[in-house]
């Protein structure tokens, strides 16, 4: 192994050594404590998912409430303005028709105008008649009948008499008449005014109650949406949360199982590992004094971890480039170094086969290859021992 190896060498032995002073201190006791911790945690998020899922199910059976309420409103409201539609064509109808009945109350106006100044002349005349005859009354009857000498004559006067009777007969009934139409003139006036203010009247009332009906459908609506909407947002924050716990009880799960390899013994993990990269080893443990192997890689092949664990270290270590140390459990530990990139940071969960970092070389004169560690109790440990599929 070269100086630079063999120093950088030192520096990890260094390192191990302080790993395990803090690990082997009560250990077994900080693992159980740390087990059952997880479990309780584990077990109080699962319950709690559990709760919020179903308070989320209560919500949306509450929304699809609304919903159903807020379509009921929405074809209510749709049915008033129908309906609203309708009447103002009724009343569009109406106000026609009260358009031509105002017509004919105008028509009636000028019929009983012409006919007030056709009874006035006829009230005149009939005026003049009386006139007339209160000053025959004051004629002595013999002027009318002296200047006729002869029978012929007074046929005469007696036919002239007649005509002036029949004149003022008629004078008479025409003023009847007159009076009589004008009478039903009035009030077929009246019928039509008062028809007239009643259709517009309704028309109105009822126009005015359908606004009435379609204001209050539209608070409702908007009351309905509003409750829809923070039912929406309330639904929203709980699928948040529960995606969060679910989040954190999937990193608690990776936890207990990252405990449990810790339960494993020693002997029955040996043989039956995958290798972290595949390749071909370049150099075997105790070869030119290493702890570890080398095994030749792509430059940016993706290294992945051996089995579950916890990230202890994930940064640059002199001699040996980018490093990640993982703990297992049971005092086990794996070394990855040379990386190009690091994809984990100091506590991250890791489950076995998740990538870790990539491949890159321990120099730029240097072949892209990952040096590799296994360690027990703090003692190295020859890789090909756990692997299978190991080809030099």
């Amino acid at each position: 192994m070269n100086n630079s190896l063999k120093k950088g060498g030192k520096w990890i032995l260094i390192g191990w050594a302080l790993l395990e002073l803090i690990f082997n201190f009560e250990t077994g006791d900080l693992w159980a404590a740390q087990t059952d911790r997880i479990k309780r945690d584990l077990s109080q998020k699962e319950k709690e998912l559990e709760k919020i899922k179903k308070e989320i199910y209560q919500k949306k059976v509450r929304e699809k409430e609304i919903r159903r309420k807020e379509s009921s409103v929405l074809k209510q409201l749709h049915q008033v303005t129908v309906e609203l539609q309708q009447k103002e064509r009724e009343l569009k109808k109406a106000k026609t028709k009260a358009n031509e009945t105002k017509k004919k109350l105008e028509q009636t106006r000028n019929k009983i105008f012409m006919l007030n100044q056709e009874i006035d002349q006829t009230r005149g005349k009939f005026i003049s008649r009386l006139n007339a005859l209160y000053k025959m009354e004051r004629i002595p009857s013999k002027v009318f009948l002296l200047p006729s000498d002869s029978y012929s004559g007074l046929l005469k006067i007696d036919k002239y008499l007649r005509v002036i009777i029949e004149f003022d007969a008629q004078l008479i009934n025409t003023y009847r008449y007159q009076v009589v139409l004008k009478s039903r003139y009035q009030e077929e006036l009246n019928r039509a005014k008062l028809q007239w203010d009643r259709m517009i009247t309704e028309g109105e009332k009822k126009k005015q109650e359908i606004e009435k009906i379609r204001t209050r459908k539209q608070s409702l609506l908007k009351s309905i949406q509003n409750q829809k909407l923070v039912s929406q947002r309330a639904i929203g924050e709980m699928e948040e949360r529960a995606k969060e716990l679910q989040t954190l009880i999937g990193k608690l799960e990776k936890e207990k199982k990252f405990l449990a390899y810790g339960k494993a013994r020693q002997g029955s993990l040996k043989g039956r590992l995958v290798p972290p990269v595949q390749g071909e080893v370049i150099s075997l443990f105790k070869e030119r004094g290493q702890n570890g192997i080398e095994i030749r890689a792509p430059m940016g092949a993706e290294i992945r971890a051996v089995l579950s664990g916890r990230v202890l270290y994930a940064d640059w270590f002199k001699g040996f480039g980018n490093v990640v140390i993982l703990d297992h459990g049971d005092h086990i530990f794996t070394v990855y170094a040379y990386c190009s990139q690091l994809l984990k940071k100091v506590g991250d969960i890791v489950s076995q086969r998740e990538p870790i970092a990539r491949v890159g070389s321990e120099s730029s004169s240097k072949e892209p290859a990952l040096y590799f560690e296994i360690r027990f109790r703090g003692k190295p440990q020859d890789p090909a021992e756990w692997f299978s599929g190991l080809r030099k």
